[in-house]
């Protein structure tokens, strides 16, 4: 078993840095009184999108569902300095494979926590979240067909061994007898090849899914304010801020552009056109219920307010604007006829559990067990009210983050020279959900869930960097402090002493916590186009276009 604190202080940062990044709050109008309109929706005469490129009539054929296998490293780098970082604890024990249908175990330490209420209703939203009504949202930009990745080749790259931050060399290139496969030819971006599938998307949440609730809110620490506010987010394609914690478009805008759709808006935007759809992710969020932390008196601050936004607190935004907005004079029937219609997106979630509760009694395996189970319960919640077509994200490596890499030590790295100890639990967690979205699956017979293995295609990615145009696979685009990693803790993205790249679709990632919109970009067309979704995309359409 792998107690939290053998993982949790490098993950502890990933959402902390940034996902608390502006304090700005908003007021909301009464929700709108009129239907909503049919898609397509309007544009933004704010946002003037890229250049367009031909899309494909249709996606290539996907590719198996099984996961790669990631080579295997020799030579570990060496440790990390730590005047600047913080040290991270990590541990080289994996966790227990997790069981599902067996309670969790008791908390570790000398004195056990209550455990958490999974029953408890998360505080009712503020009386002023309620959506406006809708004035216009971005059209997505069609996607640049440049960014194909060559022919495949026969072995993996030889320099996507993450640098140390003390040494001037790399250690050597893992090896394997297998490399994950490689992009195939011709390759091309999400197109709209689903166009017209859907007629909305709902998505939820946390930073890697947040398009502006954080900054609308308020609720996240102020640190970070004048940092995201900064021209480089934002940079690559709006060429101003647009409220990601990225240069540009994330998984769920390339969704957005696949479906035919505009951006999906954050739900406490209070200019948004909701017509095609609404966006509850709010960075820093978690599955723990708010109670939980506020109960216990659990959470790291740092940059966060004491008592997070839950999963729970994002359906119970949805609740509200489906019964004021959507749904509105419309009986039971109708509304669930609505929401069969619509793309149910939920991105990763569970990240930010780990994080506050580092430090604690907690053992990893009874956060992990009550994480899974919360997320499947809002699943159920969402499959109650008419959902049909559910995408749920996996978690990434966190392991292989700049973050990550900057504090962990060298005997802590597995074959992909990531931290061991960190991406251990996050691939027990994705386990133990597969599990459960089976099981769901199989009670909701009717609908199609699907699971986005981000685990695999960011593996892949990083296995396979220069065939994905990538040349800094571990290094931080925007950032400063080492080198080699272009990462300090103390100084983020958009600080006075911070720099950007000079070509950010170089850079699998962006700031040493988030991605950049080139690696989101090849992430979405794994999940949609080449299998790296099980069942595939393709075949949820299928569903969809045959009911």
């Amino acid at each position: 078993m792998v107690n939290s604190k053998s993982f949790s202080l490098p993950i502890g940062l990933l959402i902390l840095l940034l996902s608390s990044s502006l304090s700005t709050a908003h007021n909301h109008p009464s929700p709108p009184t009129n239907t909503c309109p049919p898609c397509p929706c309007p544009c933004s005469e704010n946002t003037t999108p890229p250049p367009s490129s031909p899309n494909k009539s249709s996606p290539p054929s996907p590719q198996s569902d099984t996961s790669p296998p990631s080579p295997q490293s020799n030579t570990s780098p060496p440790s990390p300095q730590s005047d600047n970082s913080p040290p991270s604890p990590h541990s080289n024990t994996s966790p227990p494979s997790p069981q599902s249908n067996t309670s969790p175990p008791s908390p570790q330490g000398n004195t056990s926590p209550p455990s958490p209420d999974s029953n408890t209703s998360p505080p009712s939203p503020q009386s002023n979240t309620s959506p406006p009504s809708p004035q216009g949202n971005p059209s997505p930009p069609s996607p640049n067909s440049n960014t194909s990745p060559p022919s495949p080749q026969a072995s993996p790259d030889s320099n996507t061994s993450p640098p140390s931050p003390q040494s001037n060399t790399s250690p050597p290139s893992p090896k394997s007898n297998t490399s994950p496969p490689s992009p195939p030819n011709n390759i091309s971006p999400p197109t709209n090849s689903y166009k017209g599938c859907f007629k909305k998307i709902y998505a939820f949440g946390d930073s890697y899914t947040d398009t502006g609730n954080a900054i609308c809110m308020g609720s996240l620490g102020s640190f970070a304010n004048v940092f995201l506010s900064h021209n480089f987010y934002g940079s690559t394609t709006f060429k101003k801020p647009m409220n990601r914690l990225c240069d540009g478009r994330l998984v769920l805008d390339f969704l957005s552009e696949a479906l035919g759709l505009p951006y999906v808006p954050p739900y406490h935007d209070t200019a948004a056109n909701f017509s095609c759809g609404a966006n509850f992710a709010v960075a820093g969020s978690t599955s723990l219920s708010s109670d939980f932390f506020l109960r216990n008196k659990v959470g790291h601050t740092l940059m966060w307010n004491r008592v997070p936004h839950s999963f729970l607190s994002q359906i119970d935004w949805f609740n509200k604007f489906i019964q004021e907005v959507d749904c509105k004079g419309k009986d039971e029937s109708a509304c669930k006829a609505e929401m069969a219609n619509s793309l149910f997106w939920i991105g990763e979630m569970g990240v930010n559990d780990y994080t506050r509760t580092f430090g604690s009694s907690f053992s990893t395996q009874l956060l992990m067990e009550t994480t899974v189970n919360n997320v499947c319960r809002l699943l159920k919640a969402m499959l109650l009210k008419g959902a049909k077509y559910i995408v749920v994200q996996g978690l990434p490596p966190t392991g292989c983050l700049p973050l990550d890499l900057s504090t962990c030590s060298s005997s802590d790295r597995d074959d992909a020279g990531c931290s061991a100890s960190a991406n251990a639990v996050i691939k027990a967690h994705n386990d133990l959900l597969q599990s459960k979205l089976a099981k769901l699956q199989e009670q909701f017979s009717g609908c199609s869930i699907i699971y986005a293995d981000y685990w695999s295609a960011y593996r892949t990615i990083l296995m396979k960097s220069k065939e994905y145009h990538f040349e800094e696979p571990y290094k931080a685009c925007c950032g400063a402090g080492d080198s080699k990693l272009n990462f300090d803790a103390n100084s983020i993205c958009g600080s006075p002493s911070t720099s950007k790249c000079a070509e950010p679709s170089k850079y699998i990632n962006w700031d040493g916590v988030h991605l950049t919109e080139a690696m989101h970009e090849k992430l979405a067309d794994l999940f949609f186009n080449q299998g790296f979704c099980r069942p595939s995309f393709d075949k949820m359409i299928s569903a969809k276009l045959s009911a």
